[in-house]
């Protein structure tokens, strides 16, 4: 396969911006940013859509249809059952479901062979569910990095709750604590593709990096989290 590398950079430079702006308004999950810079800091790849793993609760008929549920709440730091009174106050259009999901990163690469090297060390470091999404001449080779971190939770179909306030209370601690294991995966995967990467350093990101004074760029994703969620974090893990 040949890629078109002129449209491809330009991609590149467009996706790359696009994370910053996210940052500016709030948007970006924080704890995803080393993980974002260290992967566009190789000349070969860039970044699109990705999530560092999130806590939601939808309302739809089933939980697995984008366009036919919509986000009535996100977390992407553990909750607790104050955060969710509101399933017993106000019904459903149609029904509530929690879902927590691990880490999810998109990237594009002119490398098929960097490619399969990175799926290669994420598979290892549990984004078992990795793949090869499509490949294309304006698009390079375009990879999903994905965890098995995936739980959902009936909640209410209108006047009907499935969990009593102390139950829902149990159902959080598994909760939380299975978005707590794909935070960990995160950073093990941050840890091993340092190892990597960049292995073609891009000398534009650079000079962007440089002008950019964003402390996140330098800790570790990990750090950034337990930062972002402190005491609750501690309650379910010991760091």
């Amino acid at each position: 396969m040949r890629v078109n590398y002129e449209k491809w950079r330009l991609q590149k430079k467009h996706f790359w911006l696009r994370i910053w702006e996210d940052y500016e308004i709030g948007y970006l999950d924080r704890d995803l940013i080393p993980v974002l810079v260290m992967l566009n800091r190789d000349r070969d790849i860039y970044t699109t859509s990705s999530c560092s793993g999130r806590i939601v609760v939808v309302d739809g008929n089933v939980p697995w249809i984008r366009g036919e549920t919509s986000v009535v709440f996100k977390s992407h730091i553990p909750i607790t059952t104050s955060d969710l009174f509101f399933i017993y106050e106000k019904p459903p259009h149609r029904v509530y479901w929690l879902i927590v999901t691990g880490p999810i990163i998109h990237f594009s690469t002119t490398s098929f062979r960097k490619a399969v090297e990175i799926l290669k060390r994420a598979r290892s470091m549990g984004f078992k569910h990795s793949g090869i999404m499509h490949v294309s001449s304006s698009r390079g080779v375009f990879v999903e990095l994905v965890t098995g971190v995936y739980i959902t939770q009936l909640l209410r179909i209108k006047d009907k709750y499935t969990l009593t306030h102390e139950y829902l209370n149990h159902v959080l601690l598994v909760f939380n604590k299975a978005l707590i294991e794909g935070k960990l995966r995160l950073q093990k995967l941050y840890e091993e593709l340092q190892k990597y990467l960049p292995e073609n350093p891009d000398s534009w990101i650079e000079e962007e990096i440089n002008k950019r004074d964003v402390k996140l760029i330098k800790q570790k994703p990990i750090e950034i989290f337990y930062d972002m969620c402190r005491d609750v974090c501690r309650n379910l893990i010991n760091f």
